[in-house]
């Protein structure tokens, strides 16, 4: 399976248009949160219906700085994956979406608490599949979440979800600057960094998990 990974669109468009090849080759657009500028169901749908003019196999979760309305819009068209999980040629995909709280009190936060009922739930509906991948706008706590200030901007309850499951590949953002791959445990976890600043990652899933950055004209 081929994966076009990116988060942190923030409404942007240009990127998409010019990141069309990576779209239209990919098996499954992954979206990791941060989808709008403005938060709103209609700032987001402009990004979402972009995207799938060229590619309708997309799955995502909404980000800290999108309101719930675009979570709810994501429901609608049959992509989300917050609190939820699907089963895409044998691989399970389950997430989460928003963020742990933040100095900033941004427009979707969680507690620790809330964000392991979701994963729960969503991992629940796929944990027969052999392949789970978590796609988490929150990096684990820890791993790919460091902020230039030196701050960790990720959730410890999903890094102890994954150190206690099996999980194969965890697609995360939120921590722009913390784009890159690394391994917790036996998981690889790949941010993709900023797509508003065309960065993406392209992902080959399969026996092995063969991962790719990349960057376009923003």
């Amino acid at each position: 399976m081929k994966i076009f990974a990116i988060s942190d669109i923030h409404g942007a468009l240009r990127p998409i248009e010019n990141a069309l090849s990576y779209i239209r080759d990919a098996d499954l657009v992954t979206i990791s949160g941060d989808i709008s500028k403005s938060g709103t169901k209609e700032d987001a749908a402009a990004v979402i219906e972009t995207i799938e003019s060229h590619n309708r196999n997309i799955l995502a979760v909404h980000g800290n700085m999108d309101h719930q309305e675009v979570k709810e819009l994501l429901e609608q068209k049959g992509y989300n994956l917050h609190a939820d999980g699907k089963i895409v040629d044998g691989i399970g995909f389950f997430g989460v979406g928003g963020s742990t709280k933040t100095p900033m009190s941004t427009r979707c936060e969680y507690s620790e608490e809330e964000i392991g009922v979701f994963i729960d739930q969503g991992y629940n509906k796929i944990k027969e599949m052999r392949t789970a991948v978590l796609i988490s706008h929150a990096p684990p706590y820890g791993t790919r979440d460091r902020s230039f200030f030196g701050l960790r901007g990720g959730s410890k309850r999903i890094a102890r979800f994954v150190r206690e499951h099996a999980i194969r590949l965890c697609l995360v953002g939120h921590i722009h600057e913390a784009n890159g791959v690394e391994k917790l445990d036996q998981t690889i976890v790949a941010n993709p960094g900023s797509f508003r600043r065309g960065r993406f990652l392209s992902v080959e899933l399969g026996d092995e998990i063969h991962i790719e950055a990349g960057r376009i004209a923003s």
